[in-house]
């Protein structure tokens, strides 16, 4: 299964980088254009289906729920303190750097890793974290990194109310359509590699003189993320698929949207691409390690 994991990565993200680096290279006024696209058609349509299909179909024990979601917004807390001091020790402005060492790939990567060692167990509390994570960083997470009308821009966002309107779907026992299911599923098959291969576009452009400061981020957002839940894991007294999951989706490398708000809010996007980047490198490494630790 070790092998499975280091293939999803490979298929999953780098094959993606690199197309989008090599489409980085074609200098056309088009390709400005369809990075526009694919930015605002992940912030406005995309991710806001995917999470209120999620909170649809969503079928998990209440009081398990709570203690993964506190986990989680712990973890996004912790990493936030982590930044700031980061950002005091380096002079750089926190809201530059901020989104890549607090948000991590929970979609993209944590979902099928979590599904692929702990069934549909697995996958249901990685879709937990996975939702705790969105609307952190759908209303949190704008609300730093964006540098004016801080409230204004989070309640544009229509993550928030694609998410209330699956809670209440769910709440009245609506079954989810199958129709919607498979054009999620398309979606997912189509939107999020484009979105991964964003990171690779932004490579072209970017300042290597930085990945001094990416590596200390990678370190805090992997390595920090791990301690926090793992202490979160201890006191809450998880054991089993929720404790596992936890852990793995706590030291996952950095949301690809940490890179797609970046660029949307003129933060640091060779920051964020850096960050992605070598921290999906390293995962090859820490994954296998923590899912091996968290088994």
């Amino acid at each position: 299964m070790l092998i499975q994991v280091i293939f999803k990565l490979l298929s999953k993200i780098f094959l993606f980088v690199l197309i989008g680096y090599l489409i980085g290279k074609i200098r056309k006024g088009f390709i400005r254009a369809l990075i526009a696209i694919v930015i605002d058609g992940s912030l406005y349509l995309f991710i806001p289906f995917f999470f209120f299909l999620s909170m649809w179909e969503s079928s998990a024990d209440f009081l398990v729920t709570k203690k993964v979601a506190i986990i989680g917004i712990s973890v996004v807390v912790a990493c936030g303190l982590m930044a700031y001091l980061f950002s005091i020790l380096y002079r750089v402005e926190f809201r530059q750097i901020c989104l890549p060492i607090m948000f991590m790939n929970t979609i993209y990567l944590g979902i099928p890793i979590n599904t692929l060692f702990f069934g549909r167990e697995g996958m249901t509390y990685g879709v937990i974290y996975s939702l705790t994570e969105g609307l952190l960083s759908f209303t949190l997470g704008i609300y730093l990194v964006s540098r004016k009308e801080h409230f204004l821009q989070v309640i544009k966002m229509p993550f928030i109310y694609a998410a209330l309107v699956g809670v209440v779907l769910n709440q009245c026992k609506l079954g989810v359509p199958v129709i919607l299911l498979n054009i999620s599923q398309t979606l997912k098959d189509v939107v999020l590699p484009a979105m991964v291969g964003l990171v690779g576009y932004q490579l072209n452009f970017m300042r290597w003189r930085q990945f001094k400061l990416v590596n200390v981020g990678v370190l805090l957002r992997v390595g920090g993320g791990f301690l926090v839940a793992l202490i979160l894991v201890r006191l809450l007294d998880l054991s089993g698929p929720v404790a596992s999951v936890a852990l793995i989706s706590s030291a996952l490398p950095s949301a690809v949207i940490t890179y797609i708000f970046a660029k949307k809010y003129e933060a640091d996007a060779d920051f964020a691409a850096g960050m992605i980047l070598v921290g999906s490198l390293l995962s090859i490494v820490t994954v296998p390690l923590i899912v091996s630790f968290a088994k």
